[in-house]
């Protein structure tokens, strides 16, 4: 079944690339994009059980209004038969004096979620972004006021009640063609704690460097975060790292 959806979401993106090679197929404020990564990692966690997975996504900007929406897919590895996640997300866009700034919502879907779901997460967010030239900074917060019974925290393994996420990160081009950025994170978890049992919460942090030429890239980074799971990083599923990741990517038109 995942070779299958592999398969056919590879075959989705390339009649997609042909078809936006042909500027009768463009539509203004319309992007596409397709990625083959060595290993989908979300925070800090592998969602693929530390192999390969295929993704791909559309976005879609009104003109000049400063909203966005858009959507995204990936193949996973849950280990109980789930073999998809859908993003379907919206954010408004606009300038806090020199800084850009965003407000926005995503919802992660998992259509086929295996006898551990339900997975569905539902976030609100914000952002602040600035390109200072030499290098472009950004940050963000995401909050999830409520938690199906299928989320599970990396160490512990209890469902919390709600859980925030705080980003920040800097990337510096130092070629046309080439630029390095890290990032630093913490996911935070609320309620739901058994007695006895410490916080799962804990910060992640990633570094890396990418190529570009034309539409394409490859990313290549260092992941890891400050608590393991109890079977540390040897088993493939929702392993956490340290991970060395691979991403090929590409944008049309």
């Amino acid at each position: 079944m995942k070779k299958t959806l592999q398969i056919a979401l590879g075959a989705l993106g390339l009649a997609a690339a042909s078809a936006w090679t042909s500027p009768a197929f463009a539509i203004d404020g319309l992007t596409a994009n397709a990625a083959i990564t060595t290993n989908y990692v979300f925070r800090g966690i592998t969602q693929s059980a530390k192999r390969p997975a295929v993704q791909g996504g559309l976005d879609y900007s009104l003109a000049d209004s400063g909203f966005a929406v858009g959507t995204w897919v990936s193949s996973i590895d849950f280990g109980d038969g789930s073999n998809l996640e859908l993003d379907i997300y919206g954010n408004y866009n606009f300038n806090l004096g020199p800084l850009g700034a965003s407000v926005g919502v995503i919802g992660y879907v998992y259509p086929y979620s295996g006898n551990a779901g339900p997975y569905d997460v539902f976030e609100i967010d914000a952002g602040l972004n600035h390109d200072f030239g030499f290098l472009a900074w950004s940050a963000k917060a995401f909050y999830g006021p409520s938690l199906p019974s299928g989320y599970l925290t990396p160490r512990n393994g209890y469902n919390p009640d709600s859980e925030y996420y705080l980003t920040t990160g800097v990337s510096i081009p130092l070629a046309p063609w080439l630029a390095i950025s890290g990032n630093v994170g913490y996911e935070g978890f609320s309620g739901g704690r058994p007695a006895g049992v410490s916080d799962d919460s804990y910060a992640v942090w990633d570094l890396g460097a990418t190529l570009t030429y034309d539409k394409y890239s490859l990313d290549l980074r260092y992941i890891d975060s400050s608590k393991h799971t109890f079977s540390s990083y040897t088993g493939p599923l929702f392993a956490t790292g340290p991970f060395y990741v691979a991403t090929f990517s590409f944008k049309f038109p």
